[in-house]
């Protein structure tokens, strides 16, 4: 957009200028024209490419995102061993890191470095907080420690219930490290998770949890009872119920197993 101040003063100077002769006042009045008509074509094409060149980025951002999420494994592979840490695309490195764990050999640490990337430049990137959550324990043994707590917990704040997969995952990670969980975030966790017994087809899932959770000797009624919400009571039907029992009884684990990151 041209700067109207500019053609106010040009405007002024015209008018206060000593009126020549003619045919010289027709010429100084067509080099100002000429100039005026300069600097705003300067002007729009700035603001022009001043919008084109972020347009742009985002579209070729965009393409790359959509390109690697329709590689198989030999482009996904590929893909891991180029540079793209200093990638400026949240979209791109977060798919990255949920990438590099889906393939048949998971290369954690391309899924770690991809998710911190993507959560520095986007701190709203609930699922790669979660992938990191995931990730910490798993480079702790198996251990939940302060660094997979802090992720949790930004995870949780940043959507504390946006995503039916997000809020189920963490809710299975809560009650897989439930004796690692500080009290606050495993309420946090049944309160978010209170959503899916009124959204989706969740029934059979709250139906393993909370089978899960008892055999566990974790206190679960006691915690979904103190969720404030309209209706406390527990509305899986029977069928929801047997069918978790039946999946549960051939399954004899020594050490709880980290459920799979989302995504």
């Amino acid at each position: 957009m041209a700067d109207t101040t500019s053609f106010d003063q040009i405007v002024v100077l015209s008018a206060g200028a000593p009126q020549p002769a003619p045919v010289k006042a027709r010429r100084k009045s067509s080099r100002l024209g000429k100039v005026a008509s300069a600097v705003a074509w300067l002007g729009l094409m700035t603001v022009g490419i001043g919008a084109i060149v972020p347009l742009s980025l985002y579209t070729l951002d965009e393409i790359n995102n959509r390109l690697l999420l329709q590689a198989d494994q030999a482009g996904i592979e590929d893909t891991l061993e180029q540079d793209w840490s200093h990638s400026t695309s949240p979209d791109y490195v977060e798919t990255v890191s949920e990438l590099a764990m889906q393939l048949p050999v998971v290369d954690t640490g391309s899924a770690y470095v991809a998710a911190s990337r993507a959560t520095e430049l986007d701190a709203s990137r609930a699922f790669a907080w979660a992938q990191l959550a995931y990730l910490e324990t798993r480079r702790a043994s198996g251990k939940v420690n302060e660094a997979s707590l802090n992720a949790l917990t930004r995870s949780m704040d940043a959507c504390p219930l946006c995503s039916q997969e997000l809020v189920a995952w963490r809710f299975n990670f809560v009650l897989t490290n439930w004796y690692h969980i500080p009290d606050p975030l495993r309420r946090r966790a049944f309160e978010q998770a209170d959503m899916l017994r009124w959204v989706g087809q969740n029934a059979e899932f709250l139906a393993e949890m909370r089978l899960k959770a008892r055999k566990d000797g974790i206190p679960f009624d006691i915690y979904r009872e103190a969720v404030n919400t309209p209706a406390r009571t527990w509305d899986i039907d029977a069928s929801a119920v047997a069918q978790a029992e039946l999946k549960a009884q051939p399954a004899q684990q020594v050490e709880p197993e980290q459920p799979a990151t989302p995504g």
